[in-house]
């Protein structure tokens, strides 16, 4: 090939690579100046320290809840269906309460309960009729759903479909059990406050065929009883419905040491099972802690030592305040001392499973710690007659704890 040609060549690329990029640059230009009537913008400039605006389109608008990250008068980048910008929508709407008008009260208030989905849930309801549907038939399996539509970058036309299959085949498709009678239960639960976390073991819970089956036996379901079947796998219905729906997490996991408590104390006792409610579950504990605490501790700790040998060294060294129980005697003494069952750990303390501390200062706490991850960490900390600990408390056990590590 001749120079001249291969020059002649060489032009019309670089003329043809020109005109693409400029081409594009004008579409990016044209879009972001053409539709701005639909777009709100929030200037992020000063928290960046660099030219950079959101802009997000509202409720009413052509692609509801789609937003554009623009700098210097060019669009930089462009949502997924789906994807939330990366600042919590309610921290946004308070730079612009314009992007709140239109949405109906009644999804405000579940995205209130999943603030976490709040964007996505948004969405979804304003660009699929389906959607908005399922959000007031079932808003559990709604929000489940759109779970697993972000994992899988699932986008708005492939949602739609998927939206208009049965129930059953919608929970097949996203990894439950596809039956009819899941869906029933599921539009039976309310969707109340609920975190990430949370939401992944309610997807766990609803893949086991007997926590479906005891759940289908509660008059009223809540998410506190899927989250309780994932920490308490042998529970009974008198024991579930002991559970209200705006229970705090703090009562479920005392509710949860309370039966497993009785169980160490009296095993396979049956009055256990006609408890009703959390005082007569709290009676039934107190009673048999103060019975388990009057037996003869000589001759308990001796039948210790020779079921289970040598009480166990301490895995980690004390300090003035924090001390570790040094035996068997020792050890059930701390329970009568604080009037709880810490005694009733023995085989898990023999096993080298839980060791026990007393804290002294800056109040009385029995200490349990457990293998987590390698390291021992807190399994619980209790006061007088099972009494929560202070933050102080805990903040120094921590400190305890960090500076071993």
């Amino acid at each position: 090939m001749s120079n001249t040609r291969l020059c002649t060549v060489l032009m019309k690329l670089i003329f043809a690579q020109a005109k693409y990029y400029n081409k594009k640059l004008f579409s990016n230009q044209t879009k972001h100046c053409g539709e701005s009537s639909g777009w709100r913008s929030l200037d992020l400039s000063a928290q960046l320290g660099y030219p950079l605006a959101l802009e997000i389109q509202g409720w009413h608008s052509s692609k509801p809840f789609s937003w554009r990250s623009v700098g210097d008068g060019v669009v930089v980048a462009e949502s997924r269906f789906l994807q939330a910008p990366g600042l919590p929508l309610d921290i946004l709407c308070t730079q612009d309460n314009a992007l709140e008008q239109g949405i109906p009260v009644e999804l405000v208030s579940l995205g209130d309960n999943v603030p976490f989905m709040r964007y996505a849930l948004y969405q979804a309801c304003a660009c699929l009729p389906a959607a908005r549907q399922l959000a007031q038939d079932s808003p559990l399996l709604l929000i489940l759903t759109l779970d697993w539509a972000q994992r899988l970058n699932i986008e708005q036309t492939e949602l739609a479909v998927r939206l208009s299959e049965k129930r059953a085949r919608l929970l097949e498709m996203i990894g439950l059990p596809g039956s009819a009678s899941l869906a029933r239960l599921l539009s039976r639960i309310p969707l109340t406050p609920i975190t990430s976390w949370q939401l992944d073991s309610v997807r766990k819970c609803l893949q086991h065929p007997d926590a479906l089956a005891l759940l289908r036996h509660l008059a009223r379901p809540n998410l506190n009883h899927l989250w309780f079947l994932n920490r308490f796998p042998d529970p009974w219905t008198k024991l579930l419905e002991m559970i209200e729906q705006d229970a705090p997490l703090h009562e479920i996991v005392w509710l949860q040491r309370m039966v497993e408590d009785i169980q160490r104390l009296a095993p396979n006792a049956p009055q256990l099972y006609r408890v009703n409610d959390t005082q007569a579950l709290q009676q039934l504990h107190d009673d048999l802690v103060e019975r388990f605490n009057a037996l003869s501790q000589v001759n308990r700790a001796a039948a210790l030592a020779l079921q289970y040998g040598d009480y166990p060294e301490e895995p980690i060294s004390g300090n003035a305040d924090i001390v570790a129980l040094e035996n068997w005697d020792a050890l059930l003494a701390e329970g009568k001392r604080m009037h709880h069952c810490i005694g009733s750990y023995a085989s898990q303390v023999g096993a080298r499973q839980v060791f026990v501390y007393h804290m002294q200062e800056p109040e009385a706490l029995t200490i349990a710690l457990t293998s987590q991850g390698g390291k021992w960490g807190l399994q619980e900390a209790r006061g007088y007659c099972n009494a929560l600990p202070s933050e102080a408390s805990l903040a120094a056990i921590q400190r305890w704890l960090t500076a071993y590590y």
